[in-house]
């Protein structure tokens, strides 16, 4: 049956001209991805659990049956998904929401989140939830990226030799977090396209890591109902895919218009070009904007190889685009910090206990209702959740204790917002008369993102010479204007080379 398409390569647009075409079923696609998470999710462990073959079939034949009468919901209809396991699915769909977390398995939300019925309604169907760095990184300091108790280690299908136990937690052979199922179950080929979540970095890591397109969006147009959260003020779910078109599709069904000051009249599709025409970018200095050395271990060779392929693209995109900046200054990260010693991170650690049981409110049924609970469930099953590799859930403990002064943290998110908005992203695009700032993806640009609120997107490049992984740039701009991001996106899609699957995966 593989042969109808190949999950490595496959996009969502590509299966639906087929569909279209009476060359494939909506449930031979369902069986194919099945087979393709039953031969490598034993060691990528980028999914935690599938739903039932049968209600998958099941649902499969009704959107094949409303295609052959002519009704076609758009371009998701009778698409598998991955979503995130911190998404929560309606028990009907026959898959737990766990988080990563023992102390959520089994609970029962009382409905899937928005966005579930917003893919649902579209015509998607949700074939797996993926693995992630448990409670989406916010259970340990240094908690290994994509490792949790219910799901393992998520490995990355282009390492040589998978995750090392002597790597930095976010290092080299890191799929990289917290979203790391959703980013390595699409390169994987266990379906076209997947969603997932971040607060800081999320989405941007893994996405880069495993050579495909993401964005998340500005805060507030997706919908977090339904969602398990770290912090109001910078969570957002987001679609990764191998292409820009699949990304636009995702999120013409997930952002929610009455939310958007900017949405294109015809969807972010009728945005995509294929040239640079009418875009003015400015560039950051690959140099001086780094991942930190306590996530990501330099490698000598590796920074040698970013720096000058980075500095190759720029040069490149800089002979087609209308108007292109090197080295434009923005506000840097410690600059965020209010009096030299509070920053959003602060926040929304104060945060995250009420916002978290906010969400345990929502459950019919949870074998924990509080974050007491949960440290003391963790305490109870220590040999699942508190293992030698990642014995720490300092972050849930402080959780108990910690909280902020209502005049400080309104004083913390004032400093945070005008340093990242108004002397920061904004105030770099009016100097230098540009419609949006590229950098290294593997960079603390999404903490300033996150500071501000704003969209960030990722852009595909290469890959390490000295152990495969996939790395590239991000692009970051102002408000409401994902328009741009696209833009952007489908430029850079035309104009580098494409994505190689993963080597290790292919026969």
């Amino acid at each position: 049956m593989a042969f109808l398409l190949d999950p490595l390569q496959a996009t969502a647009v590509e299966i639906q001209v087929r569909l279209n075409s009476s060359r494939l079923r909506s449930v031979e696609v369902i069986d194919i991805y099945l087979k393709q998470i039953e031969e490598y999710n034993g060691y990528l462990k980028a999914v935690i659990t599938t739903a039932p073959r049968s209600s998958l079939i099941e649902h499969a034949e009704e959107l094949d049956k409303e295609r052959a009468n002519g009704k076609i919901r758009g371009p998701l209809h009778g698409i598998p998904i991955l979503v995130k396991d911190n998404v929560a699915t309606h028990t009907s769909l026959g898959m737990d929401t766990t988080a990563g977390s023992f102390a959520l398995s089994g609970s029962r939300p009382i409905a899937s989140a928005e966005i579930i019925d917003r893919l649902t309604n579209a015509g998607a169907i949700i074939l797996a939830k993926a693995n992630l760095s448990e409670l989406s990184f916010w259970k340990s300091t240094g908690l290994d990226c994509g490792w949790s108790a219910v799901g393992g280690q998520t490995q990355s299908p282009y390492v040589d030799g998978g995750y090392k136990l002597n790597d930095t937690f976010g290092g080299h052979s890191s799929i990289g977090g917290s979203s790391s199922g959703s980013a390595a179950g699409v390169a994987a080929g266990f379906a076209p396209f997947s969603i997932g979540t971040e607060t800081s970095g999320s989405l941007v890591m893994p996405a880069t890591r495993a050579a495909l397109y993401t964005m998340k969006p500005t805060i507030g147009l997706v919908s977090q109902d339904g969602i398990v959260p770290i912090s109001a003020i910078c969570d957002s779910a987001g679609g990764m895919t191998k292409n820009v078109q699949d990304l636009a599709n995702l999120m013409d069904v997930l952002v929610d218009r009455s939310k958007a000051t900017r949405f294109p009249e015809g969807g972010y599709n009728s945005v995509l070009q294929k040239t640079w025409k009418g875009l003015k970018i400015g560039a950051i200095n690959p140099e001086e904007w780094r991942i930190e050395e306590n996530i990501c271990r330099p490698n000598e060779g590796a920074t040698k190889q970013q720096l000058s392929e980075i500095r190759a693209a720029y040069k490149k995109i800089a002979a087609l685009a209308d108007y292109f900046h090197e080295d434009v200054s923005i506000v840097s990260k410690s600059e965020l910090e209010f009096e030299g010693k509070h920053s959003i991170y602060d926040v929304m650690q104060s945060d995250f206990k009420e916002t978290f049981e906010k969400y345990l409110t929502q459950l019919e049924s949870s074998p924990v209702r509080t974050m007491e609970e949960m440290v003391e469930f963790n305490k109870q099953h220590a040999d699942k959740e508190l293992p030698e590799r990642n014995p720490s859930q300092d972050k849930l403990i402080k959780a108990l204790t910690d909280s902020m002064d209502p005049k400080l943290r309104a004083r913390v998110m004032a400093h945070v917002r005008n340093t990242s908005r108004d002397q920061g992203i904004d105030k770099t695009l009016q100097e230098y008369d540009i419609d949006a700032i590229i950098g290294p993806g593997d960079s603390t640009l999404y903490a300033l993102v996150a500071a501000a609120g704003y969209p960030i997107a990722t852009l595909p490049l290469s890959y390490l010479d000295f152990n495969g992984r996939a790395f590239g740039l991000v692009a970051l701009t102002s408000a409401h204007r994902e328009d741009i991001l696209f833009r952007i996106q489908s430029a850079w899609e035309a104009t580098f080379p494409p994505r190689i699957p993963p080597k290790h995966l292919q026969g």
